[in-house]
């Protein structure tokens, strides 16, 4: 599949400007396969920034590597070519996985209930081979 460029803004405040306009206020986004999935503005520190000290679970600080790959979410979503998984949570609640294996690159959604749209999660490069071993090991989505 054809990504997008990688996305270069000056800064957090730029990145955070196209998050809104690009997904929030265009949402929902339609996947190929006909999945509405909504974008919330909230979403942004969680799929795009890290942690500054490892480990401490509280991400404070923009991870320029995810925010760059920002216009590949909407891209993996539309593409019917990319490995689709399906992992199911604790909770009961249906998560998509959406992998460019070549680039390592995960997009998550979490599918709404019944006539509900999905929501958006996260998305970013799978770095640890073994998380990438787990997240193909979840059935096939379809």
């Amino acid at each position: 599949m054809a990504l997008p460029p990688l996305l270069v803004l000056p800064d957090e405040k730029a990145y955070k400007a196209h998050w809104l306009e690009n997904y929030v206020f265009l949402s929902p986004l339609i996947t190929f396969d006909g999945i509405a999935v909504r974008f919330f503005a909230e979403v942004f520190d969680h799929a795009f920034f890290r942690e500054s000290k490892p480990r401490s679970r509280v991400k404070d600080f923009l991870d320029f590597d995810r925010a760059k790959r920002m216009d590949w979410v909407a891209a993996v979503l539309r593409d019917g070519s990319v490995e689709l998984y399906r992992r199911v949570m604790p909770n009961g609640k249906t998560r998509r996985i959406a992998l460019v294996f070549s680039e390592r690159y995960a997009v998550i959604v979490q599918l709404g209930g019944l006539g509900k749209p999905a929501r958006f999660i996260t998305a970013y490069v799978v770095h640890n081979d073994s998380a990438l071993r787990n997240m193909r090991s979840n059935p096939p989505w379809g």
